[in-house]
């Protein structure tokens, strides 16, 4: 899941072996042995793609292995396949599609790949990068220039198909006239998330388009929100939270322009 924390817009002027007495403890029976490589842990969330490549190695020679694709956080199992260990204890580039839906995971959350055997091995685990797919949304199509101008309301947007990392920026055109840009840095899931609301200026009706690009992707992401009712000047002043200055857009002739922090 992504985080909430809310950004300032204004729009107004722009086993390791232990030895005890000299004898070395044994490590326990289920330490894990085998050991799993996956050819990509790369994956978009809801695609398999052309599935998973797994190789292996270090499990009791002859044996069953049993890879197994898992969500564990909520006990989901989403796949499994099993393979024979040749004579070496290894095998190599099983490929197979788990047969459930690959889920985008919430924060601190992870699907996993892991095998055992009918031996009692068990392999290390390997985690999967799971990006969210390209998009944007927001939780509204039309704001009321009253909300525009709550701290507690305004509009939550996101964006996702760039690289996880990578500065994206924001760039925000008001009634046709383009405000100073914002920065963001994608998430694990290649997303970002930008709550708004006027902090400062006066809200009237009108266009808002929120166009994010990715720095090194070049991914883009736009979306139009629409803003109605009466002007309403924003309440402004230090009482505000201030996550960086304000920087004052160019004045238009017959136009009130936005001011944008972030």
């Amino acid at each position: 899941m992504l985080s909430t924390t809310r950004t300032r817009l204004t729009l107004g002027a722009a086993a390791a072996a232990a030895v005890i007495g000299g004898l070395f403890v044994a490590a326990p029976a289920n330490a894990a042995t085998g050991e799993l490589t996956l050819a990509n842990s790369t994956f978009t969330a809801g695609d398999w793609g052309s599935g998973l490549d797994v190789s292996g190695s270090g499990f009791t020679a002859d044996t069953t292995v049993t890879i197994t694709v898992s969500y564990p956080d909520n006990g989901t199992v989403l796949g499994q396949q099993d393979v024979t260990a040749d004579a070496t204890g290894a095998f190599a580039n099983e490929v197979f599609t788990p047969t459930s839906n690959l889920p985008l995971p919430a924060v601190g959350e992870d699907v996993v790949v892991q095998a055992t055997s009918t031996d009692g091995d068990t392999s290390n685990t390997v985690t999967l990068d799971v990006l969210a797919p390209k998009g944007i949304s927001a939780n509204t199509t039309t704001i009321s220039t009253e909300d525009l101008t709550d701290s507690n309301v305004g509009v939550e947007i996101t964006a996702s198909g760039y690289t996880p990392g990578e500065t994206v920026t924001l760039t925000t055109v008001y009634n046709g006239d383009t405000l100073p840009a914002m920065t963001y840095t994608a998430d694990r899931s290649g997303s970002i998330f930008a709550g708004v609301y006027l902090a400062k200026g006066t809200a009237v009706a009108g266009q808002l388009e929120f166009t994010f690009t990715g720095e090194t992707s070049a991914v883009a992401n736009s979306i139009t929100i629409t803003v109605t009712g009466d002007d309403i000047e924003a309440p402004g002043g230090p009482g505000l939270p201030a996550p960086a200055p304000i920087v004052d857009a160019p004045t238009t002739s017959g136009s009130k322009l936005p001011v944008v922090s972030g």
